[in-house]
């Protein structure tokens, strides 16, 4: 949802997506494969400085023009791995932990004696250095229901070929399954007063319209500016995903990649049953991973509604 919420913001002429833009920390050639991946390419401090430093060079150029400079990512990329693993059902072992540097390339003109703003003590849960992340002016927070997020995930992760029983897919599979990421982050500005826009996808794909202005309201820009139809394929051209290798970007962008537009639909009053979900699961995949999932949903659950109750 992150990703059609994203594609619809590159629209207005007020923001410019930066380079690298979603899954900037991901630096494979075409995505995981099997449990016996080497987590060193996957992952690596190189990896992830090399991504920070592209970042800040193209925030800099971005606000040089004029624009505002928009940019995603998704949370569980961006935690430190021993939070991530912390009280984990399935943590995974990881060779060192990502330190990345703030060689201050976002900033223009003299770095010497750059204050950084502190957020009333609120400690900084990710791996950005606190200058860059405090100078977020306007976070946004996208979650969706667990129930409907995962099953995407999951099929995701199949056409990718990776084996549901790997400790990999386990350990991804909860790492975003938990809305607990997108909640310390959502505290950390929310405790100085700068509190998130929360989108929830469900209210996105029902109405977008409706979403949108309210969400350029917060943002203080033009809705009307917004575009919710494109050429197919404009997202490659743009740049928006140009970084993004061809398999991934089928996996988990697949139908908005392929999309001349965003149409509102109904998602219906009913309540969610997640005893029928599950069995759904159990028919599509089968009854262990339907099992799990399930499991994952529930514990998830305490942080999706506590930020569900600031969604606009």
């Amino acid at each position: 949802m992150c990703n059609v919420l994203f594609r619809l913001l590159c629209t207005h002429p007020s923001l410019t997506p930066t380079i690298p833009g979603p899954m900037a920390f991901i630096k494979t050639a075409d995505g995981p494969k099997s449990d016996d991946l080497d987590p060193g390419p996957y992952r690596t401090n190189e990896a992830y400085r090399s991504s920070f430093d592209q970042l800040g060079m193209s925030i800099r150029k971005i606000e040089e023009t004029g624009s505002i400079p928009l940019t995603m990512e998704h949370p569980q990329l961006i935690i430190p791995r021993g939070i991530v693993n912390k009280d984990s059902k399935y943590p995974r072992p990881y060779p060192h932990a990502i330190q990345v540097l703030d060689h201050m390339l976002d900033v223009q003109g003299d770095t010497t004696n750059l204050p950084v703003q502190q957020l009333s003590g609120k400690a900084n849960p990710t791996i950005f250095p606190d200058r860059f992340l405090f100078s977020i002016t306007s976070p946004i927070i996208t979650i969706r229901h667990p129930a409907h997020m995962l099953p995407s995930y999951v099929r995701g992760m199949s056409t990718l070929g990776v084996s549901f029983d790997s400790d990999f897919f386990l350990h991804e599979l909860e790492a975003v399954s938990r809305y607990r990421w997108e909640r310390l982050i959502f505290n950390c500005f929310s405790g100085a007063g700068r509190k998130p826009i929360v989108i929830d996808g469900g209210n996105l794909l029902e109405d977008p319209k409706g979403q949108m202005k309210k969400l350029c309201e917060g943002l203080g820009i033009d809705e009307s500016k917004i575009e919710y139809t494109w050429n197919l394929g404009d997202d490659r051209k743009d740049g928006l995903y140009s970084h993004v290798p061809e398999p991934l970007l089928k996996a988990f962008a697949g139908t908005l990649h392929q999309s001349t537009g965003v149409i509102g639909r109904p998602v219906g009053d009913k309540p969610l049953d997640l005893a029928i979900e599950e069995r759904k699961w159990a028919d599509e995949w089968n009854d262990d991973l339907a099992r799990r999932m399930s499991e994952l949903v529930k514990l998830s659950m305490p942080d999706y509604e506590h930020l569900s109750q600031f969604s606009i």
